[in-house]
């Protein structure tokens, strides 16, 4: 096992280079952890029952009918995972950088793991109806309760806030940071070399803000479907969008600033986020650290 380890290593050294994964620290592993456990729990979550808040049969907010959804959960879903991932996967394959596509992969899958366990959390402490909610309860007078489909009762329970807006802004709102990044779209002072026409700033600044349409649309669509308010839908994009941003910035450089790579203007180079492991042959750092909190005495780490 350790030869055959050791000879797939040595072919992907010889690939991408002898140097591609000495940036990586055991820490990482954490970090995958930590990501996973935040989906798991939110996956614990959502089997939860939501919390029963009382209802007014003739509150007209909660009284519209039930439609189909324009986009899907599972469509939704796929496309703010599988888009992102494969886009930038693919591009750090081509630029043979292994700490790009690990730092793509990790930093999309803590984005959507901590979106998805904040917004499954607020949906099962608060409880709120959708708009569409009576349709779904089909109130009996006789038993005074819902005698509508459980399932679709209990899903009337979790409006608050929409997971649609949270999925699709957690996705997209990664994919538009990573694009801004590497083509040095929201560098407003960085000037652009004018080669071709894909160095027209206003090119670079329409591909950046893409994935941000169709995370609108979804988002629009939901208050469409009668199946969110509008506050709902406000307050999952804002989760997908935080967690996203955040989870970006830790692993990748601020997409406002300018960032220069050797014979990429305005490319992006991920960071090396722990400090020990950071240091090539020549002595180089490669990309970017968090530095080390020992500087008693006036003395720094080196």
């Amino acid at each position: 096992m350790a030869a055959t380890f050791t000879r797939l290593r040595s072919r992907l050294e010889d690939s991408i280079g002898s140097d591609s994964f000495r940036w990586f620290d055991r820490s990482y592993l954490l970090d995958w952890s930590i990501a996973g456990t935040a989906w798991f729990a939110a996956w614990i979550i959502k089997e939860l029952p939501p919390f029963e808040s009382e209802f007014n049969l003739k509150d007209p907010a909660i009284d519209y009918k039930h439609h189909s959804n324009q986009i899907g959960s599972g469509l939704n879903w796929t496309i703010a995972l599988i888009l992102p991932l494969t886009v930038t996967v693919a591009v750090g394959c081509i630029r043979r950088s292994a700490i790009e596509v690990h730092h793509s992969c990790l930093a999309l899958w803590a984005g959507r793991g901590y979106a998805y366990f904040f917004t499954e959390s607020l949906k099962n402490r608060v409880g709120r109806l959708r708009p569409d909610f009576l349709d779904r309860c089909k109130w009996d007078k006789t038993l005074k309760a819902c005698a509508g489909n459980l399932d679709k009762v209990l899903d009337g329970r979790r409006s608050f806030p929409s997971g649609h807006s949270s999925t699709a802004f957690a996705g997209m709102t990664f994919l538009s940071f990573w694009i801004a990044g590497m083509t040095g779209a929201w560098c407003i002072n960085q000037p652009a070399s004018s080669a071709s026409l894909l160095s027209s700033k206003l090119a670079r600044l329409s591909l950046s803000i893409i994935p941000l349409l169709f995370a609108t649309w979804v988002a629009i669509s939901r208050v469409e479907d009668n199946r969110h308010h509008i506050e709902d839908v406000i307050v999952g994009s804002l989760i997908g969008i935080t967690s996203a941003a955040i989870c970006y910035l830790i692993y990748w450089p601020n997409p406002f600033t300018s960032q220069i790579a050797e014979g990429e203007p305005g490319a992006a180079r991920a960071k090396s986020v722990y400090r020990d492991r950071n240091t090539d042959r020549s002595g180089n750092n490669y990309g970017y650290e968090l530095t080390g909190m020992d500087h008693e005495r006036g003395t720094e780490l080196v």
